[in-house]
């Protein structure tokens, strides 16, 4: 279901000061919050969350681009790990049940709550 306007714009905003705050990408908060709020299944908030990864990723890249006038040299390199583990992972989204993908989002969690905890 749809979250009500005034409850986006909140999470949006809010995602947005735990990105800021903790140096990390948005869509380890999105995802979470999407199943828990009850706005989406696992698999529909694996694919927003793969959206919203990409639109921020490509603004990076982009304001990186204007501001250094270069891209990494490694760059097409890293974007062809991007794109296998993107196959692999929707072919594994697709074939597996929802508490797989439950299952791979809390290890996602408990690396990155790891990773900050530990300052890695």
């Amino acid at each position: 279901r749809d979250p009500p306007v005034l409850a986006g714009i909140g999470a949006g905003a809010g995602i947005g000061l735990l990105s800021g705050l903790t140096g990390t990408g948005g869509g380890i908060f999105l995802s979470p919050l999407l199943i828990f709020a009850g706005w989406a299944h696992p698999k529909a908030s694996a694919g927003v969350a793969a959206a919203f990864i990409l639109g921020n990723s490509l603004a990076g890249l982009a304001g990186r681009g204007v501001a250094l006038g270069s891209l990494p040299a490694s760059l097409p390199l890293y974007a062809g790990a991007v794109l296998a583990g993107a196959l692999v992972g929707t072919q594994l989204a697709i074939t597996r049940p929802s508490t797989f993908l439950l299952r791979a989002l809390g290890l996602v969690l408990a690396i990155a709550g790891l990773k900050l905890v530990l300052n890695l």
